[in-house]
């Protein structure tokens, strides 16, 4: 069977029983929906602050040092082995910088949280806060629901034939992307490594578990892509 056949059967199969398509995700992973990017908020309001000898201080502290776990971490309440385990650090979310290390762990300010801990600095790089709400680095500011790794696909309207509302009611375009909204609720913003930012708007029938199916507007772009793994962060539904 031709390549192009197998694909489409695929596809077809992958959507098969849902009348609604899969969102739509802009063919160049340099296109971030505007509407779905939450500005980055480089202004911590919290009053708290570390000292560089790891003690409280009422004094507000200004630091332009960004960074951003590359695997997932853990907050904690101390610099020293008797630091409680406030939390998880989802890998690529921006963290703010707000004093100095203290052995192995530095201070910082969690803008998804807005509380101040500290993560461990191996764990940790530094970012440019102005790639923030890019493919490169989330939007901030939001509470994070889920996060991790994800399998991503791609479609187009070729596969079924033509385009149909999606399971929101909304029109498929670029900057959507299907869940199963047993573990993403419909309406939630998501962060794509390296693609970007995406409202889900849709579901599918294989669409099962910490799986998103993006609709790209190229059909070539999508039989390139095939399936990659990558991480994603989910922020929740706006009211």
């Amino acid at each position: 069977m031709p390549l192009v056949a197998i694909v489409l059967a695929v596809s077809t199969l992958l959507h098969a029983g849902s009348l609604a398509l899969t969102s739509s995700f802009a063919a160049s992973p340099n296109v971030v929906p505007a509407a779905y990017t939450t500005s980055p908020d480089l202004a911590p309001t919290a009053t708290v602050v570390f000292k560089t000898d790891g003690r409280a201080s009422s004094a507000p502290e200004s630091s332009n040092r960004w960074v951003a776990p590359h695997t997932e971490t853990t907050f904690w309440s101390a610099a020293g082995s008797k630091g409680e385990n406030l939390g998880l650090a989802h890998a690529w979310s921006p963290l703010q910088v707000v004093g100095n290390s203290k052995g192995q762990r530095l201070p910082i300010w969690d803008p998804a949280t807005r509380q101040r801990a500290w993560v461990d600095a191996q764990d940790v790089g530094p970012v440019d806060p102005a790639l923030v709400g890019t493919e490169y680095l989330p939007p901030i500011g939001q509470p994070i629901m889920w996060g991790g790794a994800a399998r991503i696909t791609m479609y187009t309207c070729v596969e079924l034939g033509g385009c149909n509302a999606t399971a929101s009611g909304v029109w498929p375009e670029p900057g959507q992307v299907a869940v199963d909204p047993a573990v993403i609720p419909l309406g939630s913003t998501i962060w794509v490594q390296g693609l970007g930012t995406f409202l889900a708007t849709d579901t599918g029938s294989l669409v099962r578990g910490a799986h998103l199916d993006v609709f790209s507007l190229s059909y070539q772009d999508a039989l390139a892509w095939g399936v990659q793994e990558r991480t994603v962060l989910v922020f929740a539904p706006q009211e």
